[in-house]
């Protein structure tokens, strides 16, 4: 997860997650996992949003991202993120990762 620093009402951060294949500790391939992909965010109330995210590269590299709109992170606190893709019923996601939102 590479989001650090993040002060309330920021926008225009690249948060980026990496799916880790748990057999071989590295990158797992998810190029062909491409009818969703998504970051799952829970703010520090618990309520949870869904952001359309996308492929890093080709996601041979197992990594997607996802670009903060205006507005979306508005309350300081810890809050957690965790990515989802999809390949028809087939579903992949990740652990989730916390961060905290500075006031």
């Amino acid at each position: 997860m590479s989001f650090l620093d993040i002060i309330k009402d920021d926008y225009g951060q690249v948060a980026k997650i990496t799916f880790i294949d748990v057999d071989t500790d590295a990158a797992a391939d998810i190029s062909s996992y491409s009818s969703t992909i998504s970051m799952i965010f829970t703010d520090p109330a618990g309520t949870e949003t869904t952001k359309t995210a996308a492929f890093d590269s080709d996601g041979t590299d197992g990594i997607i991202a996802y670009t903060v709109e205006s507005g979306f992170i508005d309350t300081a606190g810890n809050w957690t993120v965790r990515g989802r893709v999809a390949s028809g019923s087939a579903v992949l996601t990740t652990v989730e990762h916390t961060f905290n939102v500075k006031d």
